[in-house]
């Protein structure tokens, strides 16, 4: 026993730990970054309801209409300035389109919202909002990430007591943390004249540090040539860089040991060709460790998950009292503490089994992880809702409930929203235990295969690559709960099981219906169009394959896939309205 306390001692010491841990306490910094912001935020709103001017505008429709509408388009006209600050311009592209589908309703609503949350009516109960429900968890796990983040700064300068050590140089990650805001691509356009034989280059003044050059890209119609330095008989040719007439080559990138870590402030550029050459020249600059970009996107949704909360409150408290007190139910079932500790344990678990598949054994972890926190929601999604609407129902307690000024669509709402919470509670906590042991896998991989991993951003990648994945197996389950709501104000909790597992198959396999060797068959064909109208097409929400190959799942993909999953959810609970509308409750 001794030497195994020893062993474990030691262990701790070793700059695999660190590795590990180093991605993590970027995601913590992330979230308690996040989390003071939104505690902040509602502060802000609890001193706002002491002031009368704020407090007083609900109280004439008029106005708040007027004061929503005005507040809604500051926040537009605020995202169209972070988008041009950010992309240099506002072109309609897909992507863009794609955000005002998102960023309209959004402003709206918290434009509305915002007046609600801060009238008389609201005074002294903000906090009571927050330190209950969903938030009240979501409070503790911000909380625990806050104290691991904490401890990696106070650690580091320490090396960690010779214990454990978070992260090696924290300072120097909130430096690049702090450069965000002011790198990324330049562009210079400019047009010179043949240049003589002697002539040293025509300036082109830019702004960027060495250290932080991610490329250079040009876009000539002559050939030039480009160096850093005035170019004269006597300048190293190595240090020159030629380009030939061509739509885009990249010059200079950050490993090229001619660009030193300094700051330039001018490039010289001579033109070898015969005609005036028009030049445009991009310089991408990037942080010096750019995965501290995570930082400010966790910290991102932190802040959401607590405005949208705060948002739907206000706009629907009645729906939200019944969501809140379904969450607590669900939460407080033992099934539900049984799925989460199951969870739990095969994510730790299941890094230990050998799964002899040479060196690809981490692509097998997350595959198996991701499906079994995907198929545990599902189930504690379908029986939630059999318990908590047909259930109810049966028992007549939905009687008691509807008997109170609530109505059935309220009932219904509240139901689904409840559930939904409960299951984002479970991804928010098993979804972060297995990020957590992801970036551990590849250190656990490496020890038993002797090849030690040498930095911590093989774990970072292995770690952030399953995040989208997680989202989107999220939303697959948010389909389900609006199913089984629907399915649930008619049958009992077996046939909910049985026709929501038909559901899952059918969605999974009607791209194997259009894509198999009979897809030239005319009836296979009609079949599988008529699954792909009737049920949603669940394998778009499954990209193993592009999380395996560390390929990011692109932006576009994710908010198309949410718009697939807010019509399907839609159309989910009207038809649960329709059918709980004639249902005889007595």
């Amino acid at each position: 026993m001794p030497d195994l306390t020893s062993n474990l001692f030691f262990l701790a010491q070793r700059t695999e730990v660190t590795y590990w841990l180093t991605p993590v306490w970027l995601l913590a910094v992330g979230i308690a970054i996040g989390f003071v912001l939104a505690i902040a935020m509602v502060a802000k709103l609890a001193v706002l309801q002491k002031i009368p001017f704020f407090n007083s505008v609900t109280q004439s429709p008029g106005r708040w209409h007027a004061f929503s509408l005005v507040l809604a388009a500051i926040y537009f006209l605020l995202y169209l300035a972070f988008y041009y600050w950010h992309y240099g311009s506002i072109a309609l592209t897909s992507n863009f389109l794609l955000a005002i589908v998102f960023v309209i309703p959004t402003c709206l609503m918290i434009g509305y919202a915002a007046w609600i949350l801060t009238s008389k009516r609201m005074a002294g109960e903000i906090w009571s909002v927050v330190n209950e429900g969903f938030l009240w968890w979501l409070n503790r796990v911000c909380l625990a990430f806050t104290v691991f983040a904490l401890l990696g700064f106070l650690l580091a300068p320490f090396d960690g007591f010779g214990v454990v050590k978070f992260v090696d140089n924290p300072n120097e990650m909130m430096n690049s943390l702090g450069r965000i805001p002011f790198v990324g691509p330049q562009t210079i356009k400019k047009t010179i004249p043949p240049s003589d034989p002697n002539h040293s280059g025509d300036i082109f003044e830019v702004s960027f540090h060495g250290a932080e050059l991610a490329n250079i890209t040009v876009k000539t119609n002559q050939k030039i040539e480009i160096s850093e330095q005035k170019i004269t008989g006597e300048s190293n040719p190595a240090s020159i860089y030629n380009v030939d007439a061509r739509d885009n080559e990249t010059l200079i990138i950050k490993q090229n040991t001619h660009i030193k870590e300094q700051s330039y402030d001018r490039l010289f550029v001579n033109n070898l060709g015969a005609e005036p050459a028009e030049i445009e020249m991009t310089v991408t600059t990037a942080p010096v460790i750019p995965e501290v970009r995570l930082i400010p996107s966790a910290a991102l949704c932190v802040v959401l998950a607590y405005l949208m909360y705060l948002v739907f409150y206000a706009m629907a408290p009645k729906v939200a009292a019944i969501a809140l007190s379904t969450f607590k139910t669900e939460v407080s079932q033992p099934l539900f503490m049984l799925v989460m500790g199951i969870g739990l344990a095969f994510v730790v678990l299941s890094i230990f089994i050998p799964y002899n598949t040479f060196g690809e054994d981490i692509k097998l972890y997350k595959d198996s992880g991701l499906t079994l926190i995907r198929v545990l929601a599902i189930f504690t999604a379908i029986w939630a809702a059999s318990k908590s609407v047909a259930e109810e129902i049966e028992g007549r307690t939905a009687l008691t409930v509807l008997s109170k000024p609530v109505g059935r669509r309220q009932f219904i709402l509240g139901k689904f929203t409840g559930i939904s919470l409960a299951i984002m509670l479970l991804f928010v906590i098993v979804g972060l235990w297995f990020v957590i042991f992801t970036a551990y896998k590849p250190i656990y991989d490496g020890r038993e295969s002797a090849k030690k991993v040498e930095d911590w951003f093989q774990c970072f990648n292995e770690a952030m690559f399953v995040m989208p994945a997680l989202l989107l197996s999220f939303l697959e389950v948010i389909t389900f709960v609006g199913i089984s709501v629907a399915i649930s104000t008619r049958l009992s909790t077996l046939p909910n099981f049985l026709i929501c597992f038909a559901i899952y198959v059918l969605g999974h396999l009607t791209p194997q219906f259009l894509n198999s060797n009979l897809s030239t068959f005319e009836p296979v064909v009609a079949f599988g169009n008529l699954l792909a109208v009737i049920f949603p097409v669940l394998d778009h929400y499954s990209v193993e394959t592009a999380i395996n190959t560390n390929t990011f799942v692109p932006l576009e993909y994710t908010g198309w896939i949410l718009i697939g999953t807010l019509i399907y959810g839609t159309i989910a609970t009207l038809l649960a309205l329709v059918f709980f509308e004639d249902r005889d409750l007595a």
